[in-house]
């Protein structure tokens, strides 16, 4: 692969990851949690959680690894090069990357069948919003870090208008 390829290919995995989590998260939120609530029975439900959260688990384990390395890389080769010394640019990537982190904590916690997430995994339905609305807020603080124009390259002056 060449290396004019391995932005692009970092920046693919990045959003299609963001497509499988957010999506994933959304679909078993609004869709499948309440209609498993509302036709099984106490004792299904809880089995087909289980059986849902082992295979949902990898994927987002997945998702984080993957996130993390194409996130990463997008930030330190291309991003901040481009955007040294835009104060604005990088406080809203440290919030964009604080909040994260918070979804991937939550994330990593409702889909693990361990002891120390039993209690966040019994208000799973607060929990999952939770994670879908601060995730929605990483990707609208995303879309917003595009269109802040890469700062002006030292020793290049821009033309101003003379009175």
């Amino acid at each position: 692969m060449s290396i004019a390829m391995l932005p692009l290919v970092m920046r693919w995995i990045h959003i299609l990851s963001a497509i499988v989590a957010l999506g994933g998260a959304i679909f078993i939120r609004f869709v499948m949690m309440p209609s498993a609530q509302q036709v099984l029975d106490d004792e299904t439900h809880a089995k087909l959680r289980a059986a849902i959260t082992r295979r949902w688990m990898k994927f987002v384990h997945t998702c984080i690894l993957l996130f993390l390395v194409s996130g990463f890389y997008n930030y330190l080769v291309v991003l901040r090069p481009i955007h040294d010394g835009q104060a604005i640019y990088h406080a809203l990537f440290g919030i964009k990357f604080l909040l994260a982190l918070v979804v991937f904590a939550l994330a990593v916690a409702l889909t693990s069948l361990k002891p120390w997430s039993e209690k966040l995994r019994a208000n799973a339905k607060f929990w999952m919003m939770l994670l879908v609305v601060l995730a929605v807020i990483v990707v609208g603080i995303s879309g917003a870090l595009k269109f802040i124009p890469p700062a002006p390259l030292p020793g290049i002056q821009v033309a101003t208008e003379q009175k």
